[in-house]
């Protein structure tokens, strides 16, 4: 069989063959992927030409966005061969602090299938456990692929709502609401969009669309306000009110991080969802920005991967978005390729896209 690989030294994807896995053993689940996600992060993983391949590898085998069917089980497993699954990225390894939620361990602690030293989900049949996987409901098939990005974005929103209830009542944000500010109008932006609407949370989306733009219209279709950067006006604002109490960045651009923390209210909060592979800086001037955080109490933090709580809250949002807009949630997964053309989606992304997938013979 075949799946989709980066090695080192070189920013083009490729075909690889695979050897066919076995059987599966005690606690084991044999899953044959449906569909595969792809996004910023396979990009940067080729651009970088540095992949973290498996310990002796050649090649990192890609995807970590993924639907998958259940075929066969091991002894012990409760899980029904014919199940819809998507699973989660990050594993633990046995020498991380098992107290630890997984998504909080440090680099060295873990791997991620896909993306750290462990191969991913563009094989069309591996192995799992069970603890990785999520049922997916067949009702929810035609998004589920959105899970996994999703999960992130709602990371981010229940990682602040913890702190802000933390430090200041346990009523912060519920009413009245949090505004909310995403930057960015990529895959992780409209995750966004999602977690912050499913809670009934205005939400404004900051962009360098055009307004009549498929992605700005996308954005208003799903109940956000489209907020274009030649009217943003961030360098303007000079009140610790009025702004915005919860800023998910998503670009990874320092300058949009900067004119972002213009805009965030006394004790507001913002989260880092985007970052920049290389770590390239421009140097910019922080002093503003560290100034209206010392003086507005602000909280910032990065954020990244999923707890399980999360992937719940995805898989829960995704239904009820589904139910309550279906024709903006179906535009959502914007580019279809068969697996057979699919190193094309890795190397030419749709600027006005949101989601690309691959599908695989069912």
């Amino acid at each position: 069989m075949r799946a989709i690989a980066a090695r080192p030294g070189s920013s083009e994807p490729y075909f690889v063959d695979a050897p066919e896995p076995p059987e599966p053993g005690p606690g084991e689940v044999l899953c044959r992927t449906l569909e595969l996600g792809v996004c910023g992060t396979d990009r940067e993983i080729l651009a970088s030409k540095q992949p973290w391949t498996p310990p002796g590898e050649s090649h990192l085998v890609l995807g970590h966005e993924c639907l998958a069917r259940v075929e066969a089980v091991g002894d012990g497993v409760t899980l029904e061969v014919g199940s819809l699954v998507t699973p989660v990225v990050r594993r633990a390894r046995p020498s991380a602090d098992p107290g630890m939620r997984v998504d909080m361990l440090t680099f060295g602690d873990y791997v991620e299938r896909g993306i750290v030293e462990e191969h991913g989900f563009s094989l069309p049949l591996w192995l799992d456990r069970p603890e990785h996987l999520f049922l997916v409901d067949p009702g929810l098939k035609p998004l589920a692929v959105f899970a996994e990005p999703l999960s992130v974005a709602e990371k981010a929103v229940n990682e602040a709502i913890r702190l802000q209830t933390a430090r200041l009542t346990p009523e912060t944000w519920s009413d009245p609401p949090p505004r909310v500010l995403v930057t960015g109008m990529g895959p992780i932006a409209f995750a966004a969009i999602l977690a912050a609407r499913c809670r009934n949370w205005p939400v404004v989306i900051y962009g360098r669309d055009a307004d009549d733009s498929p992605r700005a219209q996308l954005a208003q279709e799903l109940g956000a306000e489209y907020l274009p950067a030649d009217r943003a006006a961030f360098d303007q604002h000079d009140s610790f009110t009025g702004g915005y109490d919860l800023v998910l960045e998503c670009t990874g651009a320092e300058e949009v991080l900067l004119a972002a923390a213009h805009v965030l209210n006394a004790r507001g909060v913002m989260v880092w969802l985007g970052a920049d592979r290389v770590g390239r800086s421009r140097s910019l001037n922080l002093a503003n920005a560290m100034r209206r955080a010392v003086v507005g109490n602000h909280l910032h933090l990065g954020s990244v991967n999923a707890a399980p709580r999360d992937f719940a809250d995805a898989l829960q949002h995704l239904a009820q978005m589904q139910a309550s807009h279906p024709q903006p949630m179906a535009a959502l997964i914007s580019d279809r390729a068969p697996f057979h053309d699919a190193l094309a989606q890795y190397q030419n992304r749709n600027k006005q896209g949101v989601k690309a997938i691959v599908q695989y013979e069912k």
